[in-house]
């Protein structure tokens, strides 16, 4: 649930799927419908193209961010969070709503793909504690990426981006899928580990 939906009883029994915030880390694996697309065609072209010839789906998320009440999150990057070497993870974000300022895109830092990881720290913002923040962001110039339902952007994992708040009466879901080189090692909590689908090529003992 959203957390500040929560936090102002504003979720009930009927009302509560109004106020979903997020369903993760394996829907690629525990969904046939999302699996479908974990693995579709035009999207296994594209991460062939930026990652090679095997890839596998290392997780996914869908973001409900509700209307009037939905927090960003703000700026960081995915590869602080799912760690592999080498270092090939790559992020697609599908819009299933058309994704404006109003209704909170995301928002990238141009040319930051050559950056090293940051830290990560609290977020300045206190609605945002959730989540961890990279504050040397805040002073970059940011690029606004607004899609259309059915568009997706693709980066990689060294990217700093964050999302707006939604300040709109229109719901802002995505299906947000994190992929990597099946060559890869992973590096996280094994404790964390999440499953990983095969999308295209071959597996490799000992790697993802």
């Amino acid at each position: 649930m959203e957390p500040a939906a929560e936090e102002r009883e504003l979720v009930k029994e009927n009302n509560r799927y109004d106020y979903l915030f997020k369903i993760g880390h394996q829907m690629h694996i525990t969904d046939p419908v999302f699996q479908r697309y974990a693995v579709h065609p035009r999207l296994a072209d594209i991460l062939e193209a930026l990652i090679g010839p095997d890839i596998k789906c290392v997780q996914s998320m869908y973001i409900d961010k509700p209307r009037e009440i939905g927090i960003g999150q703000p700026y960081h990057q995915d590869a602080w969070y799912l760690k592999t070497d080498p270092d090939t993870l790559i992020a697609a974000w599908i819009a299933c709503d058309d994704a404006d300022l109003d209704n909170g895109c995301l928002h990238v830092i141009s040319g930051s793909q050559n950056d090293p990881i940051h830290p990560h720290e609290k977020p300045i913002d206190p609605a945002q504690r959730i989540y961890a923040e990279v504050h040397s962001a805040r002073s970059r110039p940011e690029v606004a990426v607004p899609l259309k339902t059915g568009s997706a952007v693709f980066f990689g994992g060294h990217v700093l981006h964050r999302s707006g708040n939604n300040r709109s009466n229109r719901k802002r879901r995505s299906y947000v899928l994190h992929y990597a080189d099946a060559k890869s090692k992973w590096l996280n909590d094994p404790k964390a580990k999440n499953p990983f689908l095969l999308v295209r090529g071959k597996e490799y003992p000992g790697c993802l």
